[in-house]
């Protein structure tokens, strides 16, 4: 039954270490034969060249019901003018809870930036927007339609650079915790004057994602002594 995801327009979220840095990009099967995976890019931007011949890499599938998981190896790279790559294809495929890393809900600052390629930012003015949700792998954001420029064009799949300003926390974040971050659009959902709108981190030092999450983890706590934390579904 997993197997049958593994089918030409599946989406595929890839994920792989370089040193400190986690790098995670959304690819759709091309093309499945019995052996391999022919998978091209819908991160915008040049995206292949991070996932080297020989990388292990770990395979997301999303479902409406659940999430699955594998382990592959890159065969093949190419990134001229069809960019692609080719994975081994796996036996078989895992499911995993859809979210890996506990979630909390709290408003924050964040400003987005479109860019152009992973380390690059372009020259306008950062939109302001507010977090609504983060975790370690994301982080989910509300945008007044009225403060979006004309030339700001939002779409799935985008890359963006985020500056997210969390709140201090007791004696663990007592300035609070300021990340820049890349990240990509998953998805887009209007709801009335506003956009809500899901990023995963694509670009995140390792260290930094820890610190992340240490900061949910002990925003979490605060909650819990104060009697107010309840559990996300």
């Amino acid at each position: 039954m997993e197997q049958e995801l593994l089918r030409r327009g599946q989406k595929v979220v890839l994920e792989t270490k370089k040193g400190e840095r986690v790098w995670r990009h959304t690819f759709v099967i091309d093309h499945a034969s019995p052996e391999l995976l022919f998978l091209t890019p819908l991160t915008e931007g040049e995206v292949v060249s991070v996932y080297e011949v020989g990388d292990k890499v770990v395979c997301y599938i999303p479902t409406p019901v659940r999430a699955y998981q594998f382990e592959s190896v890159v065969v093949q790279n190419r990134s001229d003018t069809v960019p692609y790559i080719v994975l081994e294809r796996p036996e078989q495929l895992r499911p995993v809870q859809r979210r890996r890393f506990f979630r909390v809900r709290v408003l924050h600052s964040v400003k987005l930036l479109p860019i152009s390629n992973e380390n690059e930012a372009s020259l306008d003015q950062p939109v302001e927007a507010y977090g609504t949700d983060i975790n370690g792998g994301g982080v989910g954001i509300r945008l007044d339609l009225r403060k979006i420029p004309p030339t700001f064009q939002l779409r799935e799949h985008q890359r963006l650079k985020l500056i997210i300003s969390l709140p201090p926390v007791e004696k663990a974040f007592p300035q609070g915790l300021t990340a820049e971050l890349v990240g990509e659009i998953l998805w887009i959902r209007h709801n009335g004057r506003s956009l809500r709108i899901g990023i995963a981190f694509t670009n995140i030092d390792r260290k930094l994602q820890e610190r992340v999450i240490a900061w949910c983890f002990a925003y979490q706590c605060k909650l819990l002594r104060l009697g107010l934390w309840r559990d996300e579904v």
